[in-house]
């Protein structure tokens, strides 16, 4: 062979072995990291109650039909881990994939954090204040304060216009946009 065949020929396997492996390369990212048959449009979140819209996606990326789904739910073998107002977090075979809404996948984080709730800090101890000792009188006087205020007329008149709107409010029917 030719010193100009050799080098051909070097080049050519060397072309094999990194075209080989960038093909099993790629196979290797689709079992690890298959690409989620769906896409999230929307979601809605009124507490207790968190739903996301998943619209299924066939081969060629064209939508088969809307589901709205909860946490927990499962879509095309894919779990719904989390949902926030503008992504949410799917899980398969011990990975997690993050879709934003009206996105495709992105990496996700390897661990959702979980929410933990406020806690007041307990910087100084409460205080009680003991009742006066003319706790009774108090509350004689109170007794009476609001029954003379029940008994005025300009009270009175007060309370029935309150009644008066109250009443139309509920009788009203609601305003639609």
């Amino acid at each position: 062979m030719r010193p100009h065949g050799l080098v051909l020929a070097v080049l050519l396997a060397e072309l094999l072995v990194i075209g080989g492996g960038a093909w099993a390369g790629e196979d290797m990212d689709e079992q690890r990291s298959p690409s989620p048959p769906f896409r999230v449009s929307g979601t809605v979140i009124s507490l207790p109650t968190k739903i996301a819209l998943v619209v299924v996606l066939d081969a060629q990326g064209k939508s088969t039909g809307e589901l709205k789904l909860h946490e927990g739910d499962t879509v095309e073998g894919y779990r719904i881990a989390d949902i926030h107002h503008d992504e949410v977090f799917f899980e398969r075979n011990g990975q997690t994939f993050q879709i934003r809404v009206g996105h495709e996948r992105h990496a996700a984080p390897p661990q959702i954090a979980p929410v933990i709730p406020y806690q007041r800090k307990k910087e100084r101890p409460a205080t009680f204040v003991d009742p006066p000792d003319n706790i009774e009188d108090i509350r004689k006087q109170t007794e009476t304060f609001v029954q003379q205020l029940k008994e005025h007329p300009a009270f009175q008149q007060g309370l029935e216009e309150l009644k008066r709107r109250s009443g139309q409010r509920l009788a009203d029917p609601p305003a639609t946009p």
